[in-house]
C-alpha cells in the first residue's frame, strides 16, 4: 500500500498521504447551522485516524436554505468561531482541514421557493421561479463570501459543491438546465454560472488559496452530465485556477451512485477519474467506498491521484492508519446497507447519523466506552452481532467475557443475510467481529449450546442472553406440506428449489431478497404481500430499496400486493383480494413451491434462566422484539456500556 502513503503537493500544500476524507452530512450541528462538539469530535477522530485531509461536510451559504435538519452553515461571520474551534482540532490531530460550501433549492427544508436554472426543470410541477441574470449573480457573491469565510475560520481549502443535484450541478446538466441565454444551450453556458463562480472567489482571495470543486463524472442517467462533459469541465476549471477536482456521479433521486448500496460495483467511478486525471494536471481525487486494495491499484495504475473516503470513514476512522500498518483485518469496513448513514439524515425519527456496526460514530466527543468500575465475569449466549457487540464492548471495558454459540461459526443471522445477491459486503461485518473478538480477548466457543447447567457451571456473574429470532410458520392450511420452505434454509442451502413456478409468501425484505435469489436461478417467481407496496421495512430513499425493486421488475418477478394467502394446495396457491380474513375474490396462482419470509419471533431459548447466587441476567436484541441488524446492535451496545 505504499503508494497511498506518498506525499502528493495540493496547491500550496503538501499533504501527506493520498488520502482525503469527502465530504458527507451528519445532522452534528446546531439548529441554527453552528459547530458543535459532537461535529467537532467526529471530525477530530478522522484525522487521528491518519487522513491527510478532512472534508468538513456541506454547508449551506443562505440563512433559508439549510438542505437537512441540522445541517452546518457557512452563511454568517458569527458562525467563524466555532469554525475556528473545530479546525484547531482537526489540526492538532495532524489532518488538515477542507469544508465543503453549497447550495440547494430542490433539497432544502424550510419551504423557500423553488428556484431553479430552468422553469421546466425535471421536478418543476408547477414551474419553478427560472432564476435571473441578477439573481445568479446575487448567489455567485453569496459562494465567494463563505469561501472567504472558510479562510477566516482556519480552513486549509474550501470546496464547492457541484455535483448530485444541487444548483450549481443543475446549471452544468442538461437534465437540468434547459436555458437558452448564455447561461444554457451548449457546454460554454452550463459551465459559465460554476466558472464564475470560481473567478469571484480567485478575484477575492488571490491565486493561491485551495479550491476544489467537486463535480460529478457522469449522472449516469439520459440526457445527464456526461463524462465527456465532466473531462471539459474539468479543463475549464484548471484554465480558471482550480487547486483539484474531487469526481462523485449519478443523480440521487435518479440513481443511487452518489451514495452507492450494495448492488453498485465498487470503483464505478475510476474509469471517468482516470479520463479527467489524462486530460488536466490538477490532482484528482475519485471514491466511492473503495476497499484498501482498490484505493491503491486506483493510485498505482494512474486513475486517481488520491482516494476520497466517505462512508468507510464513518465505519472506521483508523482506516489509514490500519492499512498503512498493514493490519486489514482489523478494519471495520462499510459495507454499504445505507442504514445509519444514508438513513440518518433522511428518517425523521433519528437525530444524526450512525453506523449498522461502529456505534462511537458522532459519540466521540462522549468517549463512551470507559472501563469498567468493577471488572466482572460475563458469558454471552448467541454469537449473532448483537452477542458479538455485547462481547466486544464488554471486554474493551475490561471485563472477561466467554461467548456461546451453538453454531460452528458466528455471525448468526448476518451469515444468510450476505446470501441474496448484492448482499456479500455484509460478510464484511462477520470477518470483523471473528478477528475483534480474538484481538480482544473474548473467549469465544463455538458449537456450544447454552442450557442452565452450562450457565451455572461458569461461575459468572452476568450472563447475556443475545439468542436472536426464528421465522415465522404461520397456520395457513397447506402450510405443512412437503413443497413449502421457509426462506432462510432456501438461502442458507438447506433446502433446494430446482423447480417452479415459486410463490414467495411476504413482499417485506426478506421476501424480495428470496426472490431476487431464487429469480437469479431462472425461476419463475411471484410474491404475494398483504400491504399495499412491498419493501416496507427497508427505509426509502438510500437505494437498497429501490435497487432490489428495480432488480426483480428486471428479472419479471410478478409482485402481488394487497392480497392475504388462503390456502396452498399441491400446485397452487389461494389467494384474496381481501387481505383482513380473505373472502371477496379469491385466485388461484400456480406453484409448484412455495417460500414464506413471513417475519420472525423470539427464539424460545433460554427465555427464564434460573440461575445459581447472584447472577444477574439480561436479554438483548431480538429475542426480546425482532427488528432489524441495525436496531439490535444498537441495543447492544447500549447495553454493554451499563455492565
Amino acid at each position: 500500500m505504499n503508494e497511498l502513503f506518498e506525499p502528493i503537493q495540493f496547491g500550496p500544500l503538501k499533504l501527506k498521504n493520498r488520502l482525503m476524507m469527502t465530504a458527507m452530512s451528519t445532522g452534528f450541528a446546531g439548529t441554527k447551522g453552528e459547530v458543535t462538539d459532537r461535529l467537532t469530535e467526529f471530525y477530530a477522530a478522522r484525522a487521528a485516524g491518519g487522513t491527510a485531509v478532512i472534508t468538513v461536510e456541506n454547508t449551506y451559504i443562505h440563512p433559508q436554505l439549510p438542505h437537512i435538519n441540522k445541517a452546518l452553515g457557512m452563511y454568517a461571520d458569527h458562525l467563524i468561531p466555532g469554525y475556528r474551534h473545530l479546525t484547531d482540532r482537526i489540526h492538532e490531530e495532524g489532518g488538515l482541514a477542507s469544508v465543503q460550501v453549497g447550495l440547494y433549492f430542490r433539497q432544502q427544508v424550510n419551504g423557500f421557493p423553488r428556484y431553479a436554472p430552468s422553469a421546466s426543470a425535471p421536478d418543476c410541477s408547477p414551474a419553478c421561479k427560472e432564476l435571473t441574470h441578477e439573481e445568479t449573480d446575487y448567489l455567485a457573491g453569496l459562494f465567494v463570501d463563505a469561501a472567504e469565510r472558510t479562510r477566516a475560520a482556519g480552513f486549509d481549502a474550501v470546496e464547492i459543491h457541484a455535483c448530485h443535484g444541487c444548483l450549481v450541478a443543475e446549471f452544468l446538466s442538461p437534465f437540468w438546465n434547459h436555458r437558452t441565454d448564455k447561461y444554457g444551450g451548449n457546454p460554454d453556458g452550463r459551465f459559465r454560472f460554476p466558472l464564475e463562480i470560481l473567478r469571484g472567489i480567485r478575484k477575492r482571495l488571490g491565486p493561491d488559496y485551495p479550491v476544489l470543486f467537486r463535480i460529478s463524472g457522469s449522472e449516469f442517467t439520459p440526457e445527464g452530465f456526461t463524462p465527456e462533459d465532466a473531462v471539459a469541465f474539468s479543463i475549464a476549471l484548471e484554465r480558471d485556477g482550480v487547486t483539484a477536482i474531487s469526481i462523485s456521479g449519478g443523480l440521487g433521486h435518479v440513481n443511487h451512485v452518489a451514495i452507492p448500496p450494495g448492488d453498485v460495483p465498487r470503483g464505478i467511478l475510476l474509469p471517468m477519474g482516470k479520463s479527467i486525471k489524462e486530460a488536466v494536471k490538477v490532482p484528482i481525487i475519485v471514491g466511492n467506498s473503495m476497499t484498501p486494495e482498490l484505493a491503491q491499484e486506483a493510485v498505482e495504475t494512474g486513475m486517481a491521484d488520491m482516494i476520497g473516503l466517505g462512508r468507510p470513514l464513518i465505519a472506521d476512522p483508523q482506516w489509514p492508519q490500519k492499512v498503512k500498518e498493514e493490519k486489514l483485518d482489523e478494519i471495520r469496513e462499510c459495507i454499504r446497507c445505507n442504514q445509519g448513514c444514508f438513513a440518518g439524515i433522511r428518517d425523521p425519527k433519528r437525530p444524526w447519523i450512525s453506523c449498522m456496526y461502529n456505534k462511537v460514530a458522532g459519540r466521540e466527543f462522549e468517549n463512551p466506552i470507559e472501563d469498567a468500575a468493577v471488572k466482572q465475569r460475563i458469558v454471552v449466549v448467541g454469537g449473532g452481532p448483537t452477542g458479538c457487540e455485547v462481547a466486544r464492548v464488554s471486554r474493551l471495558r475490561g471485563h472477561e467475557v466467554i461467548l456461546l454459540e451453538k453454531a460452528d461459526r458466528l455471525g448468526g443471522q448476518i451469515n444468510v443475510a450476505a446470501i441474496p445477491p448484492k448482499k456479500g459486503d455484509f460478510n464484511r461485518m462477520v470477518a470483523f467481529y471473528k478477528g475483534e473478538l480474538k484481538r480482544v480477548g473474548v473467549d469465544v466457543r463455538l458449537n456450544t449450546k447454552a442450557n442452565t447447567n452450562v450457565l451455572n457451571s461458569l461461575d459468572s456473574d452476568v450472563v447475556v442472553i443475545a439468542t436472536g429470532s426464528v421465522p415465522v410458520r404461520p397456520s395457513i392450511p397447506g402450510a405443512e406440506k412437503d413443497h413449502v420452505f421457509l426462506a432462510n434454509d432456501i438461502l442458507s442451502g438447506a433446502e433446494d428449489i430446482k423447480k417452479g413456478p415459486v410463490v414467495v409468501a411476504g413482499g417485506g425484505a426478506l421476501g424480495l431478497e428470496t426472490a431476487d435469489f431464487l429469480s437469479d436461478k431462472g425461476l419463475e417467481v411471484s410474491v404475494v404481500e398483504m400491504l399495499d407496496e412491498t419493501g416496507r421495512d427497508i427505509f426509502q430513499g438510500i437505494g437498497v430499496r429501490e435497487g432490489l425493486h428495480d432488480r426483480n421488475r428486471s428479472k419479471d418477478v410478478s409482485i402481488i400486493t394487497g392480497h392475504r394467502i388462503i390456502e396452498i394446495f399441491d400446485d397452487t396457491v389461494l389467494i384474496s383480494d381481501r387481505p383482513l380474513i380473505g373472502g371477496g375474490e379469491e385466485t388461484h396462482i400456480p406453484a409448484n413451491a412455495v417460500v414464506l419470509a413471513l417475519g420472525m419471533k423470539t427464539a424460545d431459548e433460554l427465555t427464564q434462566p434460573e440461575l445459581e447466587g447472584n447472577t444477574r441476567w439480561y436479554r438483548v436484541g431480538d429475542c426480546v422484539t425482532p427488528g432489524n441488524a441495525f436496531e439490535a446492535i444498537d441495543q447492544a451496545f447500549e447495553l454493554a456500556l451499563t455492565i
